[in-house]
């Protein structure tokens, strides 16, 4: 189709507003061009085709859309229902198909809607590793062949998914704790509350019903104003935790007994301490915002830190390559390679129950040993031209250690920062770090001077 945007083609994903740039055509042309971009790669001889879909107001009829797309290049389609994204890349890997589509805008609003698009074994499809290629294919005018079609299979694999969860999980060691949940009309509900019958916990449910408007507050936990309710029903309740999911399912954020966020790369910390008990010497994978404690953890618990680039589908790669045992993205996204090298919600929030459980403390204790350094959070600055922007801070730095793995490193003994382009804004993101609070607000006045 002549007239598609190329823009919805995001550096991990397609995503756009409804029915402006994500529509049902722009859905049937996607369909088909991953079925011949499978093709041509030599991935595609008859597998089927993984289709999962969001509760938004518009993905059914793009489900149709994707669907109909798919069967026209004689692909078979396993249309699994409304469901997480993490059930979906685990349902992609237990049918053996050839790929997916899942229809969802993960946390964005409710007049979004997209696709997050995989190859085999849940090979996420990002711009640099197949997406422009399929954009490209995408725009092609191209009569479909209703000749000869795919068929479709309905396949309801809750239950099944539930039980592989579950026998991951060292439910035993898990004690009885209070914890609210937070759902905000995603995805995860259904799945998490039959995860929640096995485990011996008190829990107080927030927006259970999967619902594509969003009644009650944006599907996105990172953001504060989303955690809201959350907090002050915890703090009524005086709950042990607070969880909160995101839109789609695949990205989990917690809160301590006090109601505080607790930092996802200390949340990767707290799991890699855990998950390295039984493997001593793996590597762990973690990204270039992380407080620096985090290797410092991965070494005193046995580990091998790797340092990679966020974004999930860069990380769930880069796993693969290195046989990396778990990976933790500050977003919220956590990788295992038992999992077939992707995210897991409902297992993550198990070993944080089972954390918590083990040590017996209040969890905001818990991570008092990982709050060693003063951190600036992300900052964001609307820039001229990015890339001149990251120069002149190299050569302003340049007595520092310099690491370009995402953006730029700059490494001083006490104190470091990285600076990183926005993949879809004129931006430039700042995450700074340093030994003293004195120091942070110094060497941030600094380097913001420089920016700006």
């Amino acid at each position: 189709m002549s007239n598609l945007n190329p823009n919805i083609f995001k550096a991990y994903d397609v995503r756009g507003l409804y029915p402006e740039d994500i529509n049902e055509e722009v859905a049937f042309s996607v369909a088909k061009a991953l079925v011949e971009f499978l093709r041509n790669k030599g991935e595609f001889s008859g597998q089927p085709i993984i289709v999962g879909r969001d509760a938004r107001n518009s993905s059914d009829s793009l489900y149709d859309a994707v669907s109909e797309g798919l069967v026209s290049e004689k692909a078979d389609v396993i249309d699994v229902g409304t469901v997480s994204t993490t059930l979906f890349y685990w349902a992609i890997i237990n049918q053996k198909a050839a790929g997916g589509i899942m229809i969802t805008a993960s946390h964005n609003p409710a007049e979004y809607n997209g696709f997050k698009i995989c190859r085999a074994a849940a090979r996420s499809i990002s711009l640099d590793s197949g997406l422009a290629e399929i954009r490209e294919l995408a725009k092609k005018e191209k009569a479909a062949d209703l000749s000869l079609t795919g068929k479709i299979w309905h396949k309801d694999l809750l239950e099944e998914y539930i039980s592989f969860v579950k026998n991951k999980i060292t439910v035993e060691k898990i004690k009885s704790l209070k914890i609210v949940v937070d759902y905000g009309n995603g995805m995860a509900g259904a799945e998490v509350e039959k995860l929640l019958k096995f485990l011996p916990c008190s829990v107080e449910s927030l927006f259970v019903e999967p619902d594509g408007s969003f009644p009650n507050h944006e599907a996105n936990p990172i953001k504060e104003e989303n955690r809201i309710i959350l907090r002050e029903k915890l703090l009524d309740i005086k709950a042990d935790l607070g969880v909160a999911f995101d839109g789609d399912g695949d990205r989990i954020a917690f809160l301590d007994e006090k109601g505080e966020l607790v930092r996802g790369d200390f949340i990767t910390a707290l799991i890699a301490q855990e998950l390295l008990r039984d493997n001593f010497g793996q590597k762990i994978l973690y990204e270039v915002r992380s407080s620096k404690i985090i290797p410092e953890v991965i070494l005193a618990a046995g580990g091998a830190p790797i340092l990679g680039r966020p974004g999930q589908s860069l990380m769930k790669e880069q796993m693969r390559q290195e046989n990396i045992l778990f990976g933790g993205e500050l977003s919220g996204h956590y990788f295992y390679r038992d999992f077939g090298f992707i995210e897991n919600t409902l297992f993550t929030m198990a070993e944080i129950l089972r954390i918590i459980s083990e040590t017996q403390k209040p969890f905001s204790e818990i991570i008092i040993p990982l709050k060693k350094y003063f951190n600036s959070g992300e900052i964001n600055f609307k820039v001229a031209d990015a890339d001149k922007t990251l120069a002149a801070a190299e050569k302003y730095f340049n007595g520092a250690q310099i690491k370009k793995i995402d953006g730029l490193t700059v490494e001083f003994p006490n104190w470091w920062f990285n600076l990183r382009k926005s993949n879809t804004e004129p931006l430039v993101r700042l995450n700074l770090e340093a030994e003293t609070a004195g120091l942070l607000e110094e060497k941030k006045k600094e380097v913001m001077a420089l920016i700006k």
